[in-house]
């Protein structure tokens, strides 16, 4: 078994970032030791293996696991916190005795105890927040709908929620991609970018239902709030997760709102906007004094074979050519 370095709660804030696999039942009630106080029994005869693969803060974890025998776990949630279990191979687990039926998805909260019944082959991936540092992000509504956590997470209340399959899907994917992304890294960039992910996604799936449309006067407002932030914090830095977080609105919202307004997605009209402001920078270069690697670096773009290829797209040249044809006219296509 690999062994989990045990951290304490002040040096937890940090990304903590890794892997394990417990071939012991006895060994893996260690596992999840900051989260959990919890046990697991093994059920069938045989080896017994769950592999996990992690990463968090002192505020956020996710988590990645998969089961090779039939277990039950039973045990509570340590501290304040809310927990979101993701199904993807679903192989007849129960959860408080009941089976999952389409678009269900479990969920806790300390004080709640957890029943899980596993089979071989059941794999998921669990969201667990800080509910007070979750609360405070969601129940903002400032320009999204405010997420009132305590009523969600009423102890009276049926431990399942009831999300469009679809979107738990949707969420499946970004979840499982975004645990490959921070464990590629451990810095304050990636650690931001993994707490705000995980609020956007709380906030998705906890809402009665995602906004189908907007109109003109709620989509500007949505618009117009992310250009402001984009320009007072770090506009040639794209994360549309950190961007929904800090406006508090769902992925769906944002979308929704600049393509009513300029007919396109954010990360396509945020990519249009630093290539154009490229443009305007490589204008106004000198040849002997600039070149295209530090133009296209300054404004985000880290893939410079990408960067050209966009770049000719929309400006019928390449960067290097724009560099050297500085008397050429051209009208950007993308208004800044």
């Amino acid at each position: 078994m690999s062994v989990i370095k045990q951290v304490t709660a002040e040096q937890s804030s940090e990304l903590l970032v890794g892997h394990v696999q417990s071939l012991d039942p006895a060994e893996d009630n260690k596992i999840f030791d900051l989260l959990y106080e919890y046990e697991t029994v093994q059920l069938v005869q045989g080896a017994f293996s769950r592999k996990v693969q992690f990463a968090g803060t002192h505020r956020a974890a996710l988590y990645l696991e998969e089961y090779g025998s039939g277990s039950h776990n039973f045990g509570h949630l340590r501290g304040n916190r809310l927990a979101f279990c993701l199904p993807i191979s679903d192989t007849g687990a129960n959860w408080w005795g009941s089976s999952l039926s389409v678009g269900q998805m479990p969920i806790a909260h300390s004080g709640r105890t957890i029943h899980a019944t596993y089979n071989a082959g059941q794999r998921h991936i669990v969201m667990i927040l800080d509910r007070e540092w979750c609360a405070e992000w969601l129940e903002i509504g400032s320009l999204g709908h405010a997420v009132e956590i305590n009523t969600i997470f009423d102890y009276n209340k049926s431990p399942f929620l009831q999300v469009d399959p679809e979107r738990i899907r949707r969420w499946t994917y970004r979840l499982c991609s975004l645990l490959m992304q921070v464990s590629l890294g451990n810095d304050e960039t990636r650690k931001a970018m993994f707490e705000k992910e995980l609020l956007t996604a709380a906030r998705s799936l906890l809402e009665p239902g995602e906004t189908e449309s907007l109109n003109n006067s709620a989509s500007k407002h949505v618009v117009e709030a992310a250009l402001t932030l984009m320009d007072v914090s770090e506009p040639n830095v794209l994360n549309i997760a950190l961007l929904c977080a800090n406006l508090n609105v769902s992925r769906r919202t944002l979308e929704l709102a600049f393509r009513t307004i300029i007919g396109k997605s954010p990360l396509q009209f945020f990519t249009d906007r630093r290539l154009c402001r490229a443009y305007i920078a490589l204008r106004k270069s000198d040849q002997e004094s600039a070149s295209v690697t530090d133009i296209a670096l300054s404004y985000g773009f880290t893939e410079l074979g990408r960067f050209a290829d966009r770049y000719r797209k929309i400006f019928g040249e390449l960067p290097s050519e724009t560099l050297r044809q500085k008397s050429k006219k051209f009208t950007p296509a993308v208004e800044i």
